[in-house]
C-alpha cells in the first residue's frame, strides 16, 4: 500500500531507499540483498550447466531441463528470496543457503540426480566474485553508460546554444579574457567523453579457482581435466575477464580501476556543478520558476540552484565511498579475511549516490536558461582585460617594455570602453595602429572559441 510505502521511506536510514527511492530504485535491481542472491543463483546454475556441457562430470542435460534451471534465477522473486533467508538463519552462511535452496528446487524434478554437483568443488567466493562482477558489469552497461550518454547529449545541446554567447573568462576568480559560454562548457564535455571511454572498456574480472586459488578439490578428484582452461572458459561465458592468479578471493585491482574511473568522472561533474552554480550567481544563467516551489522559508523572492547543489553533495558522498573501497579492497590478510564481505555489500551506496547526483544534473539542465545579455554586459564592463592584446601588439612593434607600460596603466583598475580608448590614444603609436587596437567590442578578442567548440563536438 502507498501509505505503508511512504511510511517506510520516513523510517529509512539512508536517503537512497527513503527520501529519494523513486530516483534510485533502479540500483536495487543490481546491488540489493535480493539482487545478490539472484546473481549467486545465476552463477551456480551457469556453472552446473557448464559442467554438463563441457565435461563428463555431470550427465548431459536436456533442453527442457536447461530451461528449467535457467528459469530458477530468471523468475526468482521475493517469495523465493525469503525461503533462501530461512535457510540462512539455520546455516548462518549466505552462499550455503543458496545451495540448499537449489537442492530443494531440484529434489522433485528429473534433475534430482545431479544435486550432488551443485557447487561442486567450489568455495563461496567462486560464486560471490562472479556474482559481484556481473553486478558491476551490467549496472555499468544498463544504467551508467546510458545515463552518461543522456547527460552528454543535453550538455552538447547547451554548448550549441551558447557557443556564440561571449562572456568574461576568469582566472583565480578575477576578470581575465573574453571567451564564450559554449567554449567553457566544451572543456567539461571533452573531459567527460575521455573518461567515459575509459569507463566503458575497463575489464571486470571474475574467478573460479577454488578455496585458496589452486583448484585443489577439482584437481584432486578429476586430475585429467584442464581446470585452468575450463575456469577461463566459464568466466568468459559470463561475459567477464578471467583471472586465474588468485587466493581464495580475486585481487580486486580491476574493480578498483572501475571505481577510480567513476571517481574521476564524478570529480569532473563536481567541477561542472560548481561552475554552473557560479554562472547562476553571476546571472549568466537564469532559473526556471516553478510556481508551487519556494526557495526560502522567509525570502520569498529566491530561486535556488538546488539541483546542482544536491548533485555536488551526492557526488562527494559517492566519491568518499569509492575512495574507501579502493583503499580497503586493495589489501587482504594472507589468503583472505572476511572484512571485504561486508564492504562489497555496500557497493550500492556509492552507485546510488552517483546515480542520484547524475539525475540531479539532468534535472538541472531543464531548470536553467542562458542570459546572453548579462554575459555581454559583464564582459563589456571590463575593458582592462584587453591589455593583453594591446601589450602583445606593442611587442610586435618592437616595444620591449610593452608589458610594463600596460601594467602601469591597468593593474588593479576597471575600464569602460571609452576609458580604454583614451588609454590607447595615450600610447606612442601612429593613428593606424591606434585604429587597429580600437576593436568595437571585446567579443572580437575571444580567439578561436568557435573552432575549439567545433573540434570538441566532433563525433
Amino acid at each position: 500500500m502507498k501509505n505503508e510505502s511512504d511510511a517506510q521511506k520516513l523510517l529509512s536510514i539512508c536517503i537512497l531507499d527513503g527520501r529519494n527511492w523513486e530516483k534510485t530504485e533502479k540500483v536495487s535491481e543490481y546491488f540489493s540483498e535480493f539482487a545478490l542472491i539472484k546473481y549467486r543463483l545465476r552463477v551456480e546454475l551457469s556453472y552446473l550447466l557448464f559442467l554438463a556441457k563441457e565435461t563428463k562430470i555431470v550427465r548431459k542435460i536436456t533442453k527442457k531441463e536447461a530451461v528449467l534451471l535457467e528459469s530458477i534465477w530468471k523468475t526468482f522473486n521475493i517469495k523465493d528470496a525469503l525461503v533462501v533467508k530461512e535457510f540462512e538463519k539455520k546455516t548462518n552462511h549466505d552462499v550455503k543457503a543458496v545451495e540448499y535452496f537449489l537442492q530443494k528446487k531440484l529434489e522433485k524434478t528429473t534433475l534430482r540426480d545431479i544435486i550432488p554437483f551443485i557447487h561442486f568443488g567450489l568455495t563461496s567466493y567462486d560464486i560471490n566474485i562472479p556474482a559481484y562482477a556481473l553486478m558491476l558489469a551490467e549496472f555499468r552497461a544498463d544504467v551508467l553508460i546510458p545515463k552518461l550518454l543522456k547527460l552528454l547529449k543535453l550538455l552538447k545541446e547547451l554548448i550549441d546554444k551558447t557557443k556564440d554567447m561571449s562572456m568574461l573568462g576568469r582566472t583565480h576568480g578575477q576578470p581575465a579574457l573574453p571567451t564564450t559560454m559554449g567554449k567553457e562548457l566544451a572543456v567539461f564535455y571533452r573531459r567527460i567523453i575521455k573518461e567515459a571511454e575509459i569507463l566503458s572498456v575497463l575489464p571486470i574480472e571474475g574467478k573460479l579457482t577454488g578455496a585458496i586459488g589452486n583448484f585443489n578439490a577439482l584437481y584432486f578428484v578429476y586430475p585429467n581435466y584442464d581446470w585452468l582452461s575450463l575456469s577461463t572458459k566459464f568466466i568468459q561465458s559470463l561475459g567477464l575477464v578471467p583471472n586465474i592468479f588468485t587466493t581464495q578471493i580475486i585481487p580486486y585491482d580491476a574493480w578498483l580501476r572501475l571505481f577510480d574511473s567513476l571517481k574521476r568522472l564524478n570529480n569532473i561533474l563536481l567541477g561542472f556543478c560548481q561552475d554552473i552554480w557560479w554562472y547562476i550567481s553571476f546571472e549568466y544563467f537564469g532559473q526556471v520558476k516553478k510556481n508551487e516551489e519556494v526557495g526560502s522559508s522567509t525570502m520569498s523572492h529566491k530561486i535556488n540552484p538546488i539541483t546542482f547543489e544536491n548533485a555536488e553533495g551526492n557526488l562527494q558522498l559517492a566519491n568518499s565511498l569509492f575512495e574507501f573501497f579502493v583503499r580497503k579492497l586493495a589489501v587482504s590478510r594472507l589468503q583472505r579475511d572476511l572484512s571485504d564481505s561486508t564492504i562489497k555489500r555496500d557497493f550500492g551506496l556509492a552507485f546510488g549516490f552517483t546515480l542520484l547526483a547524475w539525475n540531479s544534473i539532468l534535472s538541472g539542465f531543464s531548470r536553467i536558461t542562458p542570459n546572453p545579455e548579462k554575459m555581454r554586459e559583464d564582459l563589456e564592463g571590463h575593458w582592462e582585460i584587453f591589455s593583453e592584446g594591446v601589450q602583445t601588439f606593442l611587442r610586435v612593434k618592437g616595444k620591449s617594455d610593452a608589458f610594463e607600460i600596460m601594467k602601469k596603466e591597468t593593474r588593479g583598475k576597471t575600464f569602460s570602453k571609452e576609458e580604454f580608448y583614451q588609454l590607447i590614444d595615450r600610447l606612442s603609436i601612429n593613428k593606424e595602429e591606434k585604429k587597429f587596437l580600437k576593436i568595437k567590442n571585446l567579443s572580437e578578442y575571444q580567439g578561436l572559441t568557435d573552432r575549439i567548440i567545433d573540434e570538441a563536438l566532433k563525433e
